[in-house]
């Protein structure tokens, strides 16, 4: 029995579509995680070495709640370029944009804050 052109082509097809898929799910999970590793790293470079294992496990800790923060930030500065570029722009509108904007950017800035102050906790606790 031989396969006809058309039922090759749409096997080849998908299988390529299947292994795109693959491979995008698999960057992606890999991307985020060292997207991760990649902030705190840069966060915390200035700390020394001891103390930034401490905040980067913190950060790393709180990630998915870190991770909603940011997308509310972005959701938040989003809105308000979309606010701004309308014609003319509602400065109303545009002014509780910009407070959502400011909100969201605290929340990122306070978990991140909280990361450090816990590490420092944790690094003056005295070595039983």
């Amino acid at each position: 029995m031989t396969a006809s052109r058309h039922l090759l082509l749409l096997v080849g097809g998908l299988l390529g579509l299947s292994l795109l898929g693959n491979v995008y799910a698999v960057s992606h999970i890999a991307g985020d995680r060292l997207g991760r590793a990649s902030f705190a790293e840069l966060a915390t470079r200035r700390f020394e070495p001891e103390f930034g294992r401490l905040v980067r496990r913190e950060i790393v800790d709180h990630a998915g709640e870190l991770r909603l923060a940011i997308a509310d930030l972005r959701t938040a500065r989003e809105h308000m370029f979309d606010l701004a570029a309308a014609n003319p722009p509602d400065p109303k509108a545009l002014a509780q944009a910009t407070e959502e904007v400011r909100a969201a950017f605290t929340r990122v800035q306070s978990i991140f804050h909280e990361g450090v102050v816990e590490a420092a906790r944790q690094a003056s606790r005295p070595v039983k």
